[in-house]
């Protein structure tokens, strides 16, 4: 009899002897099997619970949301109304680098004389603590389409319609964002100024045509390389699916300073549009 209810005070006990650990939640979502040592000022010092005779291990108290104890106790770290609580920052530790790809651009101008498509790559890194303040580069390379020029009849041969081959161009665009409500949240929105530079060629029937009759008999082949400046605005919804996973939306409009595509010789005949540009990024957070 006495056996028998030895048997079963350990059935009963099993279940409680099982679940008899600390239990450290962090802020990223992580949870740790623990055997508490310690809690510090700034620390908290603890043994993993499958391995109680092994090393002791510490981590940042910043890094915890709360702990829960084998004896039923709690401890909050991140409880409602602390300064972090009423920054609305995210418990996700998001990353300060965001690496992201462009698979589809296009840029339009006021004049017509931009209606390209375009891929590109961006980095972003943020520079303050909460996010709100980022350092941005993209760098996009745009096909130039034959409406580019459809402005201009550089046939020399009596009208006859002109297929122009395909051109490209590159713009690097340094500059800052930033996000009023900080940027550790799934979505946030962002403001952008940055400077930028382009460069491309088009066909050199386009600078001959400004410099020369159009009824010349002169047929011009080659490229005329041009360069263009300027300033850049942006709006843009940055979307953080998950920890790693980064999209964005961005409108953005250009304002050149410089512009001497179509120029003639003596560089006055510049176009100087603003032009409108459309982004879809996907990257990784890290």
């Amino acid at each position: 009899m006495r056996s028998i209810t030895l048997l079963c005070a350990v059935l009963l006990a099993s279940p409680l002897l099982a679940t008899a650990q600390d239990k450290i939640y962090k802020t990223d979502g992580a949870i740790i099997n623990a055997k508490v040592k310690t809690v510090g000022t700034n620390t908290v010092t603890y043994k993993k619970y499958d391995n109680p005779t092994g090393p002791d291990y510490t981590i940042l108290k910043k890094e915890i949301s709360s702990i829960t104890y084998e004896t039923g106790g709690q401890d909050n770290f991140k409880a409602p109304g602390d300064t972090d609580a009423k920054i609305g920052h995210s418990r996700v530790a998001y990353g300060k680098n965001i690496l992201s790809f462009t698979p589809l651009a296009y840029s339009a101008s006021l004049d017509g004389s931009i209606n390209d498509a375009g891929i590109g790559i961006t980095y972003e890194r943020q520079l303050d603590k909460f996010g709100h303040i980022s350092f941005n580069l993209p760098v996009m390379m745009n096909f130039s389409s034959s409406k580019d020029f459809n402005n201009y009849d550089y046939n020399y041969t009596g009208g006859v319609q002109v297929t122009y081959p395909s051109y490209h161009s590159f713009f690097i665009m340094p500059g800052l964002k930033f996000y009023p409500a900080g940027s550790k949240e799934m979505v946030r929105y962002s403001l952008g100024a940055a400077l930028f530079a382009g460069f491309g060629s088009e066909p050199y029937a386009v600078y001959e045509y400004n410099n020369y009759s159009a009824t010349s008999s002169y047929n011009p082949t080659g490229d005329y390389r041009y360069a263009m400046y300027g300033l850049m605005i942006s709006n843009s919804i940055n979307i953080s699916v998950s920890r790693h996973v980064y999209m964005a939306l961005d409108l953005s409009a250009g304002i050149p300073i410089s512009d001497n595509r179509h120029a003639n010789s003596d560089q006055i005949d510049q176009l100087a549009t603003p032009f409108i540009q459309f982004a879809f990024k996907g990257g990784y957070r890290f």
